[in-house]
């Protein structure tokens, strides 16, 4: 903007009448003489600053007077006579120094306007001024300002609300029934469950006539138990105090097939074993339940897994899973074989399949593990230390030498052998860990499925060998891992007395003794 001067004998600058002198920002201390090149500049010819009213700043020419701009500028105003010049210019503002030592520093106004200087120490209090609290919540205000929530907003948050509360009130419902073990006084209820009703039907009728209040629990509670699939048709006596486990055990115990015929598979017996069970109880016979075995083999869902018939005496030997079975009447072989494989399917489930993939064994690698540790050991809670052993002998390509795959060699799977001759060590056969390294040829029983899980999550350890316990005799074992140790314990408990030089005592399903032997057949030790 270009500035005429006139020069005129008046020094006093219109409008700065009643502002008192100290107020005026950053000239406190400075002689009104000492301002060069203002002396003779009149206010009035200052071209373009004529109409400027007092109140008003540089860039604001339109902003009308208010209260709280008044305030703002007046802490502008306060605040610019802290401000200090930039390092690079190295300058110093003037009221920092006494008159006469700072007005030789400053700029000559020359042909600028006088509030040139007031504009520019403006601006650097801008930069670095902390505004007052009053305007910073006069602004804080303004940004966090919500606007109101429209009719169909508040209407869908309400319902929002309202379904979040129904579900967490019906899920914890849910789960205090599923989590109940206590049954309680109630009224009896007599419920019919229809022949060949599914577990949705018979969560239903159970609902329906005041057992359970929930089907979701009830089938969960089904889902995660050894039950699944053993519910029963018929009338069963229950009532509605009864927790979901009593609901169940009445389930699967009573009905009209109570009074139908039933068949137990003890844990840890072979196929031969169970043939000549059923003969006894007057199920079948032998042969029947035999040829059924064998031909079930041929469309096995996991015959891929099955050794070959000419190597191993069953092919589904630790297939033919160890549990009650209720027979219809006049059911054949193949019926109740079929009826066993389902169950077997059953138990051995996706996530154990996948948990031995993890181990890097098949299905029949599980079972052959599994059935020596059933034989091995009469104590479910020794399963994963047996498992354990044989886990640490193969990695060492130790043999196994255990007793129990002799006896299954010998007898073709009837084991009843009650004393183990050294000559019988030698015996040829896939299935003698004495002579064969590693694993036998197949399962030696059908073992339980306790078992199977302690193959799946052996003991971690550095026993090599392990014996009876015959001072606890109690069936429960010692565990050894040196040869050593095994043979100073086996001397110190063994009977002279019952021994001779011809005989390895051990009894059916008793525990391997592999000292005994370790002189005559220990090519793995």
């Amino acid at each position: 903007m270009e500035i005429k001067f006139k020069p005129e004998p008046e020094k006093k600058i219109e409008g700065t009448e009643n502002i008192p002198e100290k107020e005026i920002e950053g000239v406190e201390n400075i002689p009104e003489k000492e301002i060069e090149g203002v002396e003779n500049i009149p206010e009035k010819e200052i071209e373009g600053t004529e109409n400027i009213p007092e109140n008003k700043t540089d860039g604001a020419e339109n902003v009308p007077v208010t209260e709280d701009t008044k305030e703002a500028q007046e802490i502008e105003e306060n605040n610019a006579a802290d401000v200090t010049v930039d390092e690079t210019d190295g300058q110093k503002e003037c009221g920092d120094e006494p008159a006469g030592k700072g007005a030789p520093d400053m700029e000559p106004v020359g042909e600028t306007s006088l509030a040139e200087p007031t504009r520019r120490r403006r601006r650097r209090s801008r930069k670095g001024n902390v505004p007052s609290p009053a305007v910073d919540q006069e602004m804080i205000g303004e940004a966090v300002e919500k606007k109101p929530l429209r009719g169909w907003q508040k209407v869908l948050l309400t319902v929002g609300v309202i379904v979040l509360a129904v579900i967490l009130t019906f899920g914890f419902s849910i789960w205090r029934e599923y989590s109940r073990t206590e049954s309680v006084e109630g009224e009896p209820v007599e419920v019919t469950i229809a022949q060949g009703s599914s577990t949705r039907q018979v969560a239903k009728e159970l609902r329906d006539a005041g057992v359970i209040r929930y089907e979701t629990a009830f089938l969960l509670k089904i889902y995660f138990s050894d039950d699944r699939g053993k519910l029963r048709y018929g009338t069963f006596a229950l009532n509605d105090g009864m927790c979901l486990a009593d609901v169940i055990e009445t389930l699967v115990t009573g009905g009209a097939q109570k009074e139908e015929e039933s068949f137990t598979i003890p844990e840890g017996y072979s196929i031969p074993m169970i043939a000549e069970k059923l003969e006894k109880e007057g199920v079948m016979s032998q042969e029947e339940f035999l040829t059924a075995v064998k031909n079930a083999a041929v469309d096995f869902v996991y015959k891929d897994q099955l050794p070959s018939a000419e190597q191993v005496f069953y092919q589904l030997e630790g297939y033919i899973f160890p549990d009650t079975y209720y027979l219809s009447e006049d059911m054949t072989g193949e019926e109740l074989v079929q009826k066993i494989l389902a169950e077997f399917e059953q138990k051995f489930d996706a996530k154990r399949l996948k948990e031995a993939q993890n181990l890097g064994m098949s299905m029949e690698e599980v079972l052959i593990r599994a059935s020596l540790v059933q034989k091995e050991t009469d104590l479910p809670q020794e399963y994963s230390m047996v498992a354990g052993v044989i886990n640490n002998r193969l990695a060492q390509n130790m043999r196994l030498q255990f007793d129990s795959t002799v006896v299954y060699a010998m007898s073709e799977g009837m084991y009843g052998v009650g004393r183990v001759l050294y000559d019988h060590l030698e015996i040829d056969s896939p299935y003698n860990t004495y002579k064969v390294d590693g694993l036998p040829v197949g399962p030696i029983c059908n073992p339980s499925l306790e078992a199977i899980d302690g193959v799946l999550h052996p003991a971690q350890h550095n026993y090599l060998y392990f014996q009876t316990d015959q001072v606890k005799n109690d069936g429960s074992n010692l565990y050894f891992e040196t040869y050593e140790e095994h043979a100073a314990a086996a001397a110190t408990t063994e009977d002279p007395a019952g021994q001779t030089e011809q005989t390895a005592p051990v009894e059916e399903g008793s525990q391997s003794t592999p000292a005994q032997a370790e002189d005559t057949a220990s090519a793995g030790q």
